[in-house]
């Protein structure tokens, strides 16, 4: 009996959860990098991954289909990807954001403010002095407001990262992929 292939919908709901995963995994080493050094490195590591594992599941689709992919179903599959990435590593980071490190954001800007005052030779800046303004008011985002934010850079972001890797999941097939 001949298996049935997957939509790319299928195939990007079937690869969406593990995708979110490693998304996630980078959006905590950025969090929790300001406690542990390393996780800077593990973070850009991660971040300059996501074209390459975007690039691994286009072609895997490709191939899957024995090349009769077009460009636009590989473009679709990765702005797909992308979407459901951001949905789970949307949720996994506004827990953390929200019940675990509340106070993240006004942390960072406490620092950033720190740190240019330590500068030496540092003039008065309009970006610490708002920086400062925003922390004495409590005037920084929320943890959904970036969430949500997050959500649609990663979305447009992913749909311009896959428009350029979806041309690269095109080359021919050689003999031992065609099925």
């Amino acid at each position: 009996m001949k298996e049935k292939k997957r939509s790319i919908y299928q195939f990007a709901g079937d690869w969406g959860f593990p995708f979110g995963l490693y998304m996630t995994c980078a959006a905590m080493a950025s969090i929790y990098a300001d406690k542990f050094q390393p996780l800077s490195l593990v973070f850009l590591i991660l971040l300059l991954g996501l074209p390459f594992l975007t690039y691994a599941l286009q072609r895997r689709k490709f191939v899957e289909d024995n090349g009769f992919t077009e460009y636009a179903g590989l473009w679709m599959l990765g702005i797909v990807l992308y979407i459901l990435g951001a949905v789970v590593s949307g949720f996994i980071v506004y827990l953390v954001l929200q019940y675990i490190r509340p106070g993240f954001f006004y942390e960072q800007a406490q620092f950033i403010i720190e740190s240019y005052e330590k500068t030496p030779g540092a003039v008065d800046s309009r970006f610490v002095d708002t920086l400062r303004l925003m922390v004495e008011k409590q005037l920084m985002p929320n943890a959904i407001q970036i969430v949500f934010s997050a959500f649609w850079f990663i979305s447009f972001g992913g749909s311009l990262i896959s428009a350029l890797t979806a041309l690269f999941a095109q080359k021919p097939l050689n003999r031992r992929q065609q099925r």
